[in-house]
Order: structure tokens, then sequence, then C-alpha cells
């Protein structure tokens, strides 16, 4: 006979804007025998209590009422990593439309309830998580390390015992096999998974992984009839838009993702991928209709971002728009100020007080984008930060940032593409193919010191 789980020593969240939900919830972990609980109504209160304190599960209602739904706060939650994988979080929605569905399910939450649910079934999800969370406790563990051997192995030792998480343990082996860069070994096992049984996330993994072999053609194929059979897996349009942009096909690209974004529109993370797409081909009327909405959306929320501020600023810019780009900038700069990720909207200022004739300000603008240098920063920021470097004057510094991409990404044509567009009035063609050159010395001379240095350690 199984043993009952005890809930006494489970730390609980809830998060709901409706006061009656928050107390009916609330009963409803007392009636669980559960004393460890929070209650409250906003993302805010949520993350600032998610900075001191645990908890072991999460239970959120998916229309909180304000700017931020509970889908952008799990989005927002799992990609800067605030929360552990031992944490379960349970979507609560009345939403019964496909669109509000597919949307919240894109989250990956590990369960939903659907209004208006029993005590009973509340229950039986909670004894089903956390038996679920105790099986892959090591799993998680590991998971939460980034040691994806290990994670691999942990899931092993499940799957050579299968029980009803089996399927979770395959799962998750297949994304650490991908993780660890062992690409070859997880084209086999998701091919082993797909001989018992065409389950679509098998088939997302396999397209991953021979994406990550270079066979392009095959994961497109693999993409394709997965978006047919299941049109709702909205990482597979993610996928396939990500290998067309990267073949330079960025009309293609952009297509898919706007398919994927008509099925679920509140997706701020795929919003902004469209916004890249544009900006890449110079449809900056796009950015700026996507980018308003976002700064809406997202300005009385804690998941606003500087980014959006920034790249809004560049459109209006891009289209002659002064006064918009500076008026934007200076709305940034009210909600940034102390923020890390101000780089971005410093690059954009710096090119505006240029534009209106203040260089002391730009300067400035300027050295504030560069503090930091090239350490950790992405491909987009350089990008951003050189383009301020041209428009200042400041060619040796852009060549600098330039240098660092063509570095990092030798082989890019979407960064050759990208350092062109920046180039175009400064140089053209011409200095694009100066500083890829130069890029390729510099890397040459460094293998050739690193191997001459060894050869003189290995001397007696």
């Amino acid at each position: 006979m199984k043993k009952p789980i005890s809930y006494r020593d489970k730390r609980i969240l809830i998060i709901d804007d409706m006061a009656d939900m928050r107390n009916s919830l609330r009963s409803q972990m007392s009636a669980l025998e559960i004393t460890q609980v929070n209650v409250i109504a906003t993302v805010r209160e949520a993350l600032e209590l998610l900075t001191h304190k645990q908890f072991d599960v999460i239970l959120c209602d998916y229309y909180l009422g304000g700017s931020t739904d509970g889908q952008q706060f799990l989005e927002y939650l799992r990609l800067d990593n605030l929360i552990k994988r031992t944490v379960a979080f349970i979507m609560i929605t009345a939403e019964t439309g496909y669109s509000s569905i597919i949307t919240a399910a894109e989250c990956l939450p590990d369960d939903y309830l659907l209004k208006p649910f029993t005590a009973e079934t509340l229950r039986l999800r909670f004894e089903r998580l956390v038996e679920k969370k105790i099986r892959l406790q090591k799993i998680d563990h590991f998971y939460d390390m980034g040691d994806w051997s290990e994670v691999a192995n942990a899931c092993d030792a499940v799957i050579q015992q299968p029980d009803k998480f089996l399927l979770d343990a395959m799962r998750i082996k297949g994304h650490a096999l991908l993780m660890a860069d062992r690409s070859k070994d997880a084209i086999s096992f998701y091919e082993e998974v797909l001989s018992h049984r065409r389950l679509p996330w098998a088939r997302l993994g396999l397209a991953r992984a021979n994406k990550a072999e270079g066979e392009f053609a095959v994961a497109k194929q693999i993409l394709n009839e997965l978006i047919i059979d299941t049109p709702q897996l909205l990482s597979a349009y993610d996928l396939l838009g990500k290998i067309y942009n990267d073949s330079g096909d960025t009309a293609k690209a952009m297509t898919i993702l706007e398919k994927a974004s008509d099925i679920a529109p509140n997706s701020l993370k795929r919003q902004r991928s469209i916004v890249e797409l544009a900006e890449r081909t110079g449809d900056f009327k796009r950015v700026e209709s996507i980018l308003t909405s976002v700064v809406k959306k997202t300005k009385n929320s804690p998941l606003r971002n500087p980014s959006d501020y920034a790249k809004l600023s560049n459109a209006y810019l891009e289209q002659d728009d002064i006064q918009k780009a500076a008026a934007t900038i200076d709305e940034g700069k009210t909600f940034f100020k102390e923020s890390p990720k101000m780089r971005a909207l410093s690059a954009v200022e710096a090119q505006v007080m240029h534009k209106i004739g203040k260089p002391d300000l730009a300067a400035q603008a300027l050295q504030q984008a560069l503090e930091g240098g090239t350490n950790g920063i992405s491909d987009d920021l350089a990008l951003t930060i050189a383009k301020a470097c041209l428009v200042n004057g400041e060619t040796a510094q852009a060549a600098s940032m330039m240098k660092h991409l063509l570095q990092n990404n030798p082989e890019s044509e979407v960064i050759i593409n990208a350092i062109s567009h920046v180039y175009k009035d400064y140089g053209g063609e011409e200095a694009t193919k100066a500083l890829i050159e130069q890029s390729a010395q510099e890397v040459v001379k460094l293998n050739n010191d690193a191997v001459l240095k060894a050869k003189a350690r290995q001397t007696p």
C-alpha cells in the first residue's frame, strides 16, 4: 500500500489578483495541512518575494488583471533562471479558448488547473506533482547545476527502472545530450524513442540534433512535417525560423515566426525575435509597430526591458524621427536608471545626441555604452555599440567591436550581413571585407603564438 504523501513541509506561493480566489486557495492549502503559504496579488510582489525566499510550489493565475499575465511571468522566470527546476509551477486559468490555452502551454508549466476546481482535484494534482519531484529529484539537482552528463546518467537510472515518469526522464535525457554537445548520441537516442512511438517532443529533439550536426535539410523536413501534424507546437516554428534565418533567408524566417505569433500573440520572446529579423531586413516600420505595443504592454510591468526602448528609439532614428527617438530614450532612462542592461539604451542615445548636435552628451552616452568592453556581450549589443561608435567618429572602437563579433562567429553569414548593414554609410562592402581580413589575420596570429608558447614550454 502506497504511503500517503505529507504536504506539511511544502512552501507555497499563491499569485492571484482576485481576493476571493486567494482566500479560497489559502483555505484549500489549510485542508491539505499546509501552513507555509504566501498569498499575493501581483507579479511585482512575487518577484520581490522570490529574491529572498524559496518555494516548492507556485500557484499562479493566468489572467492577473494587470500588464503581465501568468504566461509572461513564467517565461520570464524560466529564461532568467529565477526559479529552480525543483519548483513546481501550476497555472490556474478560466481561459478555455484555444489561443489562451496554447499560449499557456507554450510556457511549460508543470500542470494546469481549470477553474472551477474542487479541493479533491487540487489534492490529486499536488500528489502527482510532489511524487514526480521526488522521483526526479536527482535529475533536477544536476539540471540546476548545469552538469548535463550527470543529468543524462540520472535519467538512465529512471529509464532502467521504468514507471509512470519514464517519458519525463526520456525527454530530459534528450535535452541533456543536446546541451552536452553530444548531438550524434542525441540523434541515436531520439531515433530509438521514435521507433516505438512518434512523440512530438522526440521529433523536435531529433530536428535540434540534426541542426547541431549541420544537417539543415533533414531538420527542416522534420520540422515542416511536425508543424503539419502538431500545429500548436510553437517551439517547432521557432526552431525552423532560426534555421532559415541562420541560412540568410530572413523572409522565410519572418513568415514562420509570424504564424507562431498569430497562434500565441502574448509571447514577448517571439515578438522580440520578430523585431530582430525586421531590423536585419531594414523594416523599421514593423519594428516600430511591434515594439510600440510591447512597450505599452510592459510599461507598468516588472518585465519591461531596456532593450525594447533602445530598439524602438533606433527604429525612430532610422526613420529620421529624431523627436520620437529622443522621447523614447528619455522614457527608458526614467525606468532603468541603475540597470546593468543600460548599454544598448546608452548606445542609441549617443546616436540621438549626435544627430541633434550635442556632442558632449553623445560622448558621455557612448562612454557609458562602452563600459564593460566585449566581455559577455551579445552579438546584438555589439552591433548597436559599433554603430554608435561609427556615428560619433570612433572608428577604431567600432572596428574592435566588429572584430570581436567576427572572431566569435567566423562563418556566420547573418553576422557578416549585419556588419555590412552597419557599415553601409561608412565604407560599405569594402570596409566589411577589410574587417573580415584583419579579423582572420589576428586569429591566425593568436593561434600561431599559442603554438609557439606550447612548444617553448615543452623544450627542456
